[in-house]
Formats: C-alpha cells, sequence, structure tokens
C-alpha cells in the first residue's frame, strides 16, 4: 500500500513539473520603443515634381529667310518692347519691292489708257446715234457700238482689279522686307542668343539650326510649373500653400501658392502615345513663388514640390508606425459549392499599443490627417500617455498583455547638471 502511495505521488510529480516549469520560467520583456503622446502641427501634402520657368517668355524665331547682318544686343540684356535686336540680309526683298512698285505702276498706267478707251467708245456711240437718228447708218451699228462701249468698261474694271491685286502682292513684299528687321515684342532680358552673324535665319516650325534667335524673357515672372497625377489633383485648390525645393538648393524650401489649375491634362510631345486608356494623365499647376529667399534662380532648373492639402493646427499626433489597423483582416466562412470560400470583411480599426506597468494594452483610436511622419488622433488617447511606438518588427506582433520594457538605448539623454 505504502508503494503504491509512492508511485502516485510520483506520477503527479512527473505531470505537475512542466506545469510548474511554464509558470517559473515567465516570458521575457520585449524591448520597445516608448514615446508620449504630444501637440504638433500636422499638415496633409500631395508630393510633386516639377520645374522653374518664367510666366512671361518670348522665343523669337524668323518669319523669313535671310543671313543675319546684325546683332544689336548680347545675352544678358535688357531691352524695351520696340528696341532693334537682329537685322538679316534684306538685298532680295528690296528688289522683290521695287519690282511690285513696278508691277503697280504699270497697272496704273494700264487703267488710264482703258479709261481713255471707254471716252473714246462713248464718244462714238454717240455720233453714231445722231447719224442714226437721220437715216444715215443701219440699225446694226448702232448696236456694235454699245457693246464696244460695254465691252471697254469691263476692261477698265478687270484693269482696276488687277491693280488691287499687284498692290496686294507688293504689300506682302513690304511686310517681309520689314520682317528682316526683329524687334522686342515685350521689355525684359535677352536669356539666350541662338544664332550669330552670317548665319542663315530660316523661318521653320521645326527645330533646326536657325530656327531659333533669342528668347526674351521677364525676370520678375519666374513661376514653378508642377506636374500633378490625376488621382491628387481633386485636392488641389487655387491659394494653397506649396513648399518648393531646387535641386541646386535641396534644403532651402521656398513658399509658393497655387494661382493656376487647369481644366485639362498635359499634352504629350509629338510621337508619344496614351499607350491606352488607362495610363495616368498630369495636370500642370503653376505656382506662384511667394518668397525666393534672394537665391539665383534659374528657369530650367528642376524641383520637387510638397502642396498643403490640409492642416490640423495643434492637434495630438503620434508617428505613423505607432498606428495599427486591421484593414486588411478577414474571415473564412464555411466552404460553399465548388470548394469556394467566401470572405467577411472586418470593420476596420485603428490601434496604438499603451505601456501600463509594463504591459501592453490595446487601446482603439479615430486618426485625422497625417504628413509624412505624424499621425493626428481625435480619440482614444490623452495628452502624455505612454505609446509605444516601435521598433514595427516587434510592434506588428504585439499581443494585450505582452510584458515590455524601453529600450535603454532609445531613451531620450538625460542633460547632465550644471557644475557649480
Amino acid at each position: 500500500m505504502k508503494r503504491q502511495y509512492i508511485v502516485g505521488i510520483g506520477l503527479v510529480g512527473l505531470l505537475c513539473v512542466p506545469i510548474a516549469m511554464k509558470l517559473l520560467r515567465s516570458e521575457p520583456a520585449r524591448l520597445v520603443e516608448i514615446d508620449k503622446i504630444a501637440y504638433h502641427d500636422i499638415k496633409s501634402s500631395i508630393l510633386a515634381s516639377g520645374r522653374l520657368l518664367y510666366e512671361e517668355q518670348v522665343l523669337l524665331s524668323p518669319e523669313v529667310i535671310g543671313k543675319v547682318n546684325t546683332i544689336f544686343v548680347k545675352e544678358g540684356q535688357q531691352v524695351s518692347r520696340g528696341d532693334m535686336l537682329l537685322h538679316l540680309d534684306d538685298q532680295s526683298y528690296r528688289a522683290e519691292v521695287a519690282q511690285q512698285e513696278a508691277a503697280v505702276r504699270q497697272q496704273r498706267i494700264a487703267i488710264e489708257q482703258q479709261q481713255l478707251s471707254v471716252q473714246n467708245q462713248e464718244s462714238q456711240y454717240q455720233r453714231k446715234v445722231e447719224l442714226h437718228k437721220v437715216k444715215m447708218i443701219a440699225d446694226l451699228q448702232i448696236t456694235d457700238a454699245k457693246f464696244a462701249v460695254e465691252a471697254a468698261k469691263i476692261e477698265l474694271r478687270n484693269g482696276r482689279s488687277r491693280l488691287e491685286q499687284v498692290e496686294a502682292i507688293l504689300k506682302q513684299s513690304n511686310e517681309r522686307l520689314a520682317k528682316t528687321n526683329i524687334r522686342a515684342p515685350i521689355s525684359g532680358t535677352i536669356t539666350a542668343l541662338d544664332i550669330k552673324v552670317g548665319e542663315t535665319a530660316v523661318a521653320s516650325q521645326v527645330s533646326i539650326a536657325g530656327s531659333s534667335l533669342m528668347t526674351i524673357a521677364n525676370t520678375a515672372t519666374m513661376i514653378t510649373e508642377i506636374n500633378v497625377d490625376e488621382a491628387d489633383i481633386g485636392r488641389v485648390v487655387v491659394g494653397q500653400e506649396v513648399a518648393i525645393h531646387t535641386a541646386a538648393f535641396p534644403d532651402i524650401a521656398i513658399k509658393g501658392e497655387v494661382v493656376t489649375i487647369p481644366l485639362s491634362p498635359k499634352q504629350l510631345a509629338p510621337g508619344q502615345s496614351q499607350g491606352g486608356a488607362s495610363q495616368a494623365r498630369n495636370y500642370s499647376i503653376k505656382v506662384k513663388l511667394s518668397d525666393t529667399k534672394k537665391l539665383p534662380l534659374r528657369p530650367g532648373m528642376t524641383c520637387r514640390t510638397e502642396i498643403f492639402t490640409a492642416s490640423s493646427g495643434k492637434s495630438l499626433a503620434l508617428p505613423l508606425q505607432a498606428v495599427l489597423s486591421n484593414n486588411d483582416e478577414s474571415v473564412d466562412l464555411a466552404p460553399k459549392k465548388g470548394d469556394k470560400k467566401a470572405k467577411v470583411e472586418v470593420k476596420t480599426e485603428n490601434y496604438v499599443f499603451l505601456n501600463k506597468d509594463g504591459k501592453a494594452e490595446k487601446r482603439i483610436v479615430t486618426i485625422g490627417v497625417s504628413d509624412d511622419s505624424q499621425q493626428e488622433i481625435l480619440s482614444g488617447v490623452v495628452a502624455g500617455d505612454a505609446i509605444i511606438v516601435g521598433p514595427y518588427k516587434i510592434l506588428r506582433h504585439l499581443k494585450q498583455g505582452d510584458r515590455v520594457s524601453a529600450d535603454p538605448s532609445k531613451a531620450a539623454p538625460v542633460p547632465e547638471k550644471t557644475k557649480t
């Protein structure tokens, strides 16, 4: 009997050993980063790229073909509207004008002859009418005389029409001659001079040598043209604040303001195709520079921009990685016909983990706007709560009641006491 009692005790002991070991061996606390929720100014924004350009800029191209005789300006020079910039060889155009002037004079002489012819035919007609009254000529001669008068008048009208034609050709020749003198269409600065004396200016819509003369721009009208994706254009309105970072000065934010939003997307360059209706479109919005900080900005500089679409003001906020969500979770239902499983979407909830006496406590929160690093918290926590903010590889597997401990390597440094 005593032996059986001892064996029973031994079996019970063996069964209790694993349980006791599990109870005695508690899971070590996880090292986490802890931060207290505080107030921050959050601005929701859209990121986009663009370039600087002058809003008031003119690219001068020749309207006639000619060799450049004289250039009256140089790059960087200030000019006023109407100033002479460049002169093309006009010898052939002057000869053309002289030829057309001679044609006009010749046609005017022809009209004078036709007028005399009309007067002569009318005089003959009147004499024949008088002779016809006394029965000295036949009716047929009267008819012929009347026809001659009408024919002379028609020839006179035709001559006047030809005069209008040659005068129009003369006007065109004078206009081509005038186009050999290139004048400034606006007041501004010569930002580029693309041709030299002796080169031939070519009137062409294609970018070939000689088709571009110079560029004039009003340097006080520099703006930024930003390409915004169609998915974000609905959040952009006129007057929104923009932060501009140029490639030349990446650490300096230039303030800007949205001034123009196009109604249609940006047109593709010739030779490009849409590649299907599903391809995303971009809208080129224009941003006025509010403060250039006296930087030496130049047109064509590329830049990255941040368009601020919403602001929360001073509100409770947490780092983005501290706010978790269950929006990817789903529940499998019982299999139906064809071994297919239906899924029921779980109501989306956002939550954070608080550090309560060394244990993780899950707290459901309501979120607001966010920026690149901070997420606004509308409800669920209060200022000063100790929130577990990382690392994400631990945070995403954290559960209610898990033991946690602040990672000393991530703690804020304690300021040294001043020696007296």
